[in-house]
């Protein structure tokens, strides 16, 4: 199993970091998550070929973690893609995805190649391949968005625990309270992959104490508060945490 961060910036765009994207790679299988604006250019710079990306899961639908997958299914079309090209959407957001999509003419059925989209509930285990599977919890991100008055606008956004080969992978992706980086508290965790925009370091901090997996990977990086970070790391002098950075790779 092999794990590759894409993009490790945050929202606010910048030159060093694309937008926070994780590739996880198991069996032949190549899964995609988040697809966020500038991804076809972050994949390109790391030599994957996007018809080697068997499928995508969203997190949520801010630009950062979803807008890109426009251009990205242009670019499979682009290059020939004839495999079949799956999309993990949250159940709430699967008319969304469909109608942004054909709102950028992108019509799922003009393709050469097959696309199915696979609905996922909370709670639920979904299961991909032999060995590889994920559950979704809803976090408290974008939720302060439901004051606004619209109408068929779901404001979901998901943490991801993912299993592979036996090894557990939590990836928070966006949250909105120190709560929602343990949702996935009474799983004995390999990997804690968590965001740093939306969160304290030191709720970072506390929060993995409770959890204890054997590493952590800081992601979600802005370039304004980045020394800071790396500042915090050098005075923790644990070897636990790391700063992640496009391109890393990480073998299980």
């Amino acid at each position: 199993m092999k794990l590759t961060f894409i993009g490790t910036g945050s929202g606010k765009t910048g030159v060093d970091r694309f937008h926070s994207s994780l590739l996880i790679s198991f069996g032949g299988f190549e899964l995609l998550v988040d697809a966020g604006d500038g991804i076809s250019k972050a994949l390109l710079l790391k030599g994957i070929n996007y018809n080697e990306i068997d499928a995508v899961l969203f997190s949520h639908y801010h630009a950062d973690h979803f807008a890109g997958i426009a251009l990205l299914f242009t670019q499979m079309k682009l290059s020939g893609r004839t495999s079949k090209l799956k999309l993990f959407t949250h159940r709430s957001l699967v008319d969304p995805l469909i109608n942004f999509l054909n709102y950028t003419y992108l019509f799922l059925d003009s393709a050469d190649f097959e696309t199915e989209i696979v609905p996922f509930d909370f709670g639920n285990k979904n299961v991909i391949t032999k060995k590889f599977a994920f559950t979704a919890k809803q976090n408290k991100h974008i939720q302060n968005k439901k004051g606004i008055e619209t109408e068929n606008i779901s404001f979901v956004s998901s943490s991801f625990m993912f299993e592979v080969n036996g090894k557990k992978i939590n990836y928070t992706s966006d949250v909105g309270t120190p709560e929602d980086l343990l949702l996935f508290k009474d799983e004995k965790l390999d990997l804690f992959i968590t965001e740093t925009t939306h969160i304290g370091l030191d709720e970072i901090y506390n929060a993995a104490l409770i959890l204890n997996a054997s590493k952590i990977f800081l992601t979600h990086i802005e370039e304004d508060v980045e020394n800071e970070i790396k500042n915090w790391l050098t005075k923790l002098n644990n070897d636990k945490f790391v700063l992640a950075e496009d391109g890393l790779k990480i073998d299980l």
